[in-house]
């Protein structure tokens, strides 16, 4: 059937309306919620798999991370062997488990959570000001100086236990005092039961971290049974239900040990009362099994150094993400002993930056706090830094083409012939030159720009030999001195490189080439996208592909995301990690268990082709195999 032009008209504005909403579609579902001037009462401090608040004046559900700042009148929900760590401002700690919901209400003289299902604790805040109300089907539980464990089972069904203090509980126009060690429960179409637990968990503390020492972590645990009680039935899930349970266990004293590997952990003890042969259960633990994560200084490396002029450098200072810190501590003397502290910040992003730094000699470090009780913080061994003052701006040194370097037609026209040189923060606009003449009698290109990039007109160049010098201006007018000149070729094809022959076994081929695709050395425009995307070849048989992505800063090469996958490609969605400058990937491929080659690619991110980037943000590295770090599994 042929189609006539009014109908292919309809077909064609058809598909264009699919694509525009699913576009829409796509952008909505992953865009970032902005909570704009709404009141902050807390953050996320810790958090397991995937929990998601709900703004009040929002219907969609917005992933929360580590850190995440929790706003007035927000939703908290978490699901399946999800949990979360959450601390309000006035102190107040909540323990959210998993397939849990709650809403905040910090306005009014009575602050409120209202408990929808699921099961949480709430530690009351050391502060006068922390006194929060918890509501659930028309019952409220008054925490006045308590610390109490909730779980709401069926539509109606509430259990409260009071762990420390004490608490009120008013139901069907009742108040009835909970004390410490005493367990309430509320069951649909029936009074309010209050009975004391003969059974009290010691150890494991709630919400105790554990780290993984070699395979394993040993937890030990203990209690204490009420006079008359000896009896004994240990359980250990990972669910707050018990409902696969992994440990059941009969003991005659009041204490056991078990090695666990990485999860969140629900512990509870039974015993048997003596009188009634009934078993009764105790409240139930919660505790942490997590990897001893190493906390680094990334950058600056250590004894780097930096050059000025005029205005002392922009220094970027980060460091490893611990999953475990709830905040870091940034210190930075002048002694390497840290007897005068200059400058002392508290902050729970990884990267820090300071422009103040005169010329001498620093030495900087960090400090964890972890996000759990009785966990000790963790604190880095000191880097050094340099700043020293010169009188003259360095030289500009060529970067690409490199000198003695080819470049390609199908480089041209590809687009992956970039000149790039790294020159100083303090140069404003560079001239690049290019001329067949070493002399520089006549010039063939001669451009003024603020970047430290630039991409000739090459259809104006026929193939052959040519040089280029790069000269740097400061702000006052005043010229720097001109790099060496660097000399290049235009070829149609490039010489191949000889590569020494390799014995290779017979019972071991050679893998199928992994080839980067995109991006390699290319400008990546960054406006209006979002996501960065990077894809790439390879043959059949591959286990999976580890993918490293590093920020380069002069000397400094920092990592800023991992991943790791099976496809031929992968997407960067969350672009606050992100900025102007120079990135390179690293994409490692692994087979039968066993890593086998690795491919760099470099590029540059810009938001507009005329943006000024920082002559320092270049540098390009190739090594043959990529850093590792831990055990592939």
């Amino acid at each position: 059937m042929k189609l006539d032009k009014r109908d292919l008209r309809i077909l064609t504005l058809l598909i264009l309306i699919a694509v525009v909403f699913t576009g829409l579609f796509y952008y909505d579902l992953n865009k970032k919620i902005d909570i704009g001037d709404r009141e902050v009462i807390g953050t996320i401090h810790f958090k397991n798999n995937i929990v998601q608040r709900k703004l009040e004046d929002q219907v969609v559900w917005e992933r929360l991370e580590n850190n995440s700042p929790l706003t007035n009148k927000d939703t908290i929900r978490s699901e399946a062997f999800s949990d979360a760590l959450i601390r309000l401002n006035d102190g107040t700690e909540i323990n959210i488990d998993e397939n849990s919901m709650f809403n905040l209400d910090l306005t009014g003289e009575k602050p409120s959570l209202e408990f929808s299902q699921g099961s949480l604790q709430v530690k009351k805040g050391s502060s006068k000001e922390s006194n929060i109300v918890i509501k659930s089907q028309g019952s409220e539980i008054d925490v006045t100086s308590g610390d109490v464990k909730i779980e709401k089972a069926g539509q109606k069904d509430l259990s409260l236990f009071v762990e420390k203090g004490s608490s009120k509980l008013k139901h069907n126009g009742k108040e009835i005092d909970v004390e410490s060690g005493r367990k309430a429960e509320l069951v649909e179409g029936s009074e309010v039961t209050v009975k004391k637990i003969p059974v009290r968990l010691v150890s494991p503390v709630s919400q105790k971290l554990f780290l993984i020492e070699g395979n394993d972590a040993n937890v030990g645990f203990e209690w204490k049974l009420d006079p008359g009680f000896s009896e004994s039935l240990v359980e250990v899930s990972r669910s707050p239900q018990f409902k696969l349970p992994l440990i059941e266990s009969k003991v005659s004293s009041n204490k056991f040990a078990a090695s666990l590997k990485e999860g969140t952990y629900y512990w509870r003890v039974k015993t048997k009362d003596p009188k009634t042969s009934k078993w009764e259960s105790s409240d139930t633990g919660k505790f942490f099994v997590a990897k001893d994560e190493p906390l680094r200084l990334d950058s600056p490396s250590n004894a780097s150094e930096y050059r000025f002029v005029t205005n002392p450098p922009l220094v970027g200072f980060s460091w490893t993400k611990l999953n475990t810190a709830r905040s870091y501590k940034f210190e930075i003397s002048d002694s390497s002993q840290f007897s005068n502290i200059l400058k002392s910040l508290e902050t729970e992003a990884t990267t820090i930056s300071l422009d103040d730094l005169k010329e001498g000699t620093y030495h900087w470090r960090v400090t964890a706090h972890s996000s759990f009780p009785g966990s000790p913080d963790k604190k880095t061994s000191p880097h050094s830094l340099i700043i020293k003052k010169d009188d003259s701006y360095p030289a500009p040194t060529i970067i690409r083409p490199s000198n003695g370097s080819e470049i390609s037609l199908d480089e041209i026209q590809k687009g992956q012939a970039i000149m790039i040189w790294e020159g100083n923060a303090e140069l404003v606009k560079y001239k690049l030159e290019i001329s067949k003449d070493i002399k520089f009698s006549s010039t063939n290109l001669s451009k003024e720009t603020a970047s430290n990039f630039f991409q000739p007109n090459w259809k104006e160049f026929s193939p052959g030999t040519y040089y280029t010098r790069v000269k740097g201006f400061a702000s006052d007018g005043k010229e720097g001195t001109s790099s060496p000149v660097s000399k290049f070729s235009i070829v149609e094809k490039k010489t191949p490189e000889e590569e020494p022959k390799k014995e290779e076994k017979a019972d071991k081929p050679k893998p199928p080439p992994l080839e980067l695709i995109s991006p390699v050395n290319n400008v990546v425009q960054m406006k209006g996208k979002n996501s960065l995307d990077f894809t790439w070849k390879a043959g059949p048989g591959s286990d999976k592909y580890e993918f490293v992505l590093y920020q380069i800063e002069g000397p400094r090469r920092t990592a800023i995301y991992r991943a790791q996958t099976k496809s031929l490609n992968l997407s960067i969605r969350d672009l606050t990690i992100l900025d102007e400058g120079t990135f390179s990937w690293e994409l490692l491929e692994h087979r039968d268990g066993n890593p086998t080659q690795s491919r760099k690619g470099n590029f540059i991110i810009a938001l507009d082709q005329l943006k000024t980037l920082r002559p320092n943000d270049i540098e390009f590295i190739s090594p043959k195999r990529l850093y590792k770090e831990g055990k592939h599994k």
